[in-house]
């Protein structure tokens, strides 16, 4: 019987353990790829979201205080008002709501400790919402003041 000291090979078992630590390799790679194309498209729809919402807040903040689009009695108000403006396919509805203070309504509006000042005159307080879908609904909100002081 011959027996080889110096064999330079790699036995089956050797080789199925390699096999299958590269599988399990690539599997990883390809789950971590899948997550990172996820992320990516969600952070897409947010960016155009936002983009659009920017978009409506300067077209809100530019219309003059006594716009229809700032009345507080048609609440909320729709994206069909704003002319021209084409919302992208993941979003449903671009709406605001305008609340106006007033210096006798019984409330501290600003937040300073008194009420009914009358600093809390002539500004409309906007709530901006777009609504989009990233595999469920969601929405951003932009809230902001409109002064009709001169």
């Amino acid at each position: 019987m011959i027996i080889l000291k110096n064999n330079q090979g790699f036995t089956l078992i050797e080789s199925l353990i390699a096999m299958l630590v590269l599988t399990i390799g690539i599997l990883a790679v390809n789950t971590m790829q899948i997550s990172s194309i996820r992320g990516n498209t969600s952070a897409n729809k947010l960016t155009v979201a936002s983009t659009l919402a920017g978009n409506s807040y300067e077209r809100l903040l530019n219309v003059s205080y006594n716009d229809s689009t700032m009345d507080p009695a048609t609440n909320p108000h729709s994206d069909a008002e704003l002319s021209g403006l084409q919302l992208p396919s993941h979003v449903s509805s671009v709406s605001w709501n305008v609340t106006e203070w007033t210096n006798s309504d019984g409330l501290d509006n600003d937040g300073d400790g008194v009420t009914d000042e009358s600093d809390e005159l002539n500004i409309k307080v906007v709530s901006l919402n777009v609504n989009y879908n990233d595999g469920s609904p969601k929405t951003l909100t932009i809230n902001f003041y409109k002064s009709g002081m001169l």
